[in-house]
């Protein structure tokens, strides 16, 4: 069945405007799309939190290597597996969430 031909037949049955369906159609698009920016948004929000907290643990490291360098002469990269274990967590974590967010979308479609 052809669109023009479906609202033809809304029209005759329900009473129902083009106009009108296409107005309702659009306000629940930009309720459901404005969840999925907030959404976008928050998750955007943590990876950006994420991305300072690598940062800043990348600073601690040079600044420590310098230190080491100046004591010893030579950097030893000991422990940096360990420092960074809850980085890679909270990562992790965002891709999840990502991806079932994902899914969850595809089922919609």
């Amino acid at each position: 069945m052809g669109m023009e031909k479906f609202n033809r037949l809304v029209r005759r049955k329900l009473g129902i405007e083009k106009e009108q369906m296409k107005e309702e159609v659009v306000e629940e698009l930009k309720g459901e799309l404005g969840e999925e920016i907030s959404y976008i948004e928050a998750e955007l929000k943590q990876y950006e939190q994420l991305v300072a907290e690598m940062n800043h643990l990348l600073t601690v490291m040079r600044k420590q290597r310098i230190e080491e360098r100046s004591e010893s002469g030579q950097v030893k990269m000991t422990g940096f597996e360990k420092d960074i274990e809850p980085l890679k967590s909270k990562l992790e974590e965002l891709e999840e969430s990502m991806k079932d967010r994902l899914e969850e979308q595809k089922a919609y479609s």
